[in-house]
């Protein structure tokens, strides 16, 4: 398995090109942007600014692996309304395009609904995401949906369904979790078999249950050698992307640390 580092474990004020330098620099090999409501990547880098990125990135033996759907907390697609729907779609497909153009292999799609979204809400849910395979088929991108909390789409076996649900195509997978995983009262390593062949990547945080603001990795809330174990039991060898909030002290640091956790997790 591989270590890499989701852009939101560096300052939010840090542009692409400077999170791959710096996954770079703290000894990582793959680096997921965020594409924020705030901070919308798929609009403010186009075209040879992608080029430049994505050779940026391979010089620097870097490889961007996914483009991570933040924005659909705001823009979701199982919103009441349909005009925050079709920009949730429309969002999803833009990135599907910067993800083949950067060579990143996924686009995370959180399973995340709205308080006021309707009873229907698996349904709309479904419909967009539904909107977004053949573009993703074509591109050869992967959907990626990761169960983030929310009760509609809470485990494993709720994202298998909505796959289900979606047709079934090979370009629909699974992003693990295994803090998510840890934190809804789940068994990451049995999550992880669970999700078998659909795994596509796999999220990777902590916490400390007897300290919030202790978020680095191993500070007790994973138990972390059964889930590396049922990954390496379903063959995954992709990377384990780092999820965690930056230091704003030492931009580097969480991102340092997290790395050095994880080579002497995998034995390194």
């Amino acid at each position: 398995m591989q270590i890499g580092l989701n852009s939101g474990t560096f300052p939010a004020t840090w542009n692409p090109a400077e999170k791959v330098e710096a996954t770079a620099r703290v000894g990582a090999t793959g680096l997921e942007l965020n594409i924020d409501a705030t901070q919308l990547w798929t609009q403010r880098v186009q075209g040879a600014e992608r080029l430049s990125l994505r050779g940026q990135a391979q010089d620097a033996g870097v490889k961007i692996t996914s483009l991570c759907m933040n924005a659909h907390w705001v823009f979701n697609l199982a919103s009441p309304d349909v005009r925050i729907r079709d920009l949730g779609v429309s969002l999803l497909l833009d990135a599907i395009v910067m993800a083949e153009e950067l060579g990143a292999s996924a686009v995370l799609v959180p399973g995340c609904d709205m308080d006021q979204s309707p009873e229907n809400r698996w349904d709309l849910f479904r419909d967009g995401v539904m909107q977004a395979v053949g573009r993703a088929e074509k591109s050869g991108v992967s959907l990626a949906l990761e169960a983030v909390g929310k009760p509609f789409l809470f485990d494993t076996a709720s994202l298998l369904r909505m796959i289900d649900d979606c047709g079934g195509s090979d370009s629909l997978g699974i992003y693990l979790d295994v803090g998510n995983s840890a934190r809804g009262g789940m068994d990451p390593a049995a999550e992880i078999r669970a999700a078998g062949q659909r795994s596509v990547l796999c999220h990777v945080k902590d916490w400390n249950p007897n300290d919030p603001m202790d978020r680095r990795l191993g500070a007790g809330g994973v138990d972390f050698p059964p889930a590396l174990a049922a990954l390496a039991d379903i063959g995954y060898d992709g990377y384990l992307l780092v999820e965690l909030p930056p230091n704003p002290s030492d931009g580097d640091v969480v991102a340092r640390q997290s790395v050095d956790f994880l080579k002497q997790a995998l034995g390194e």
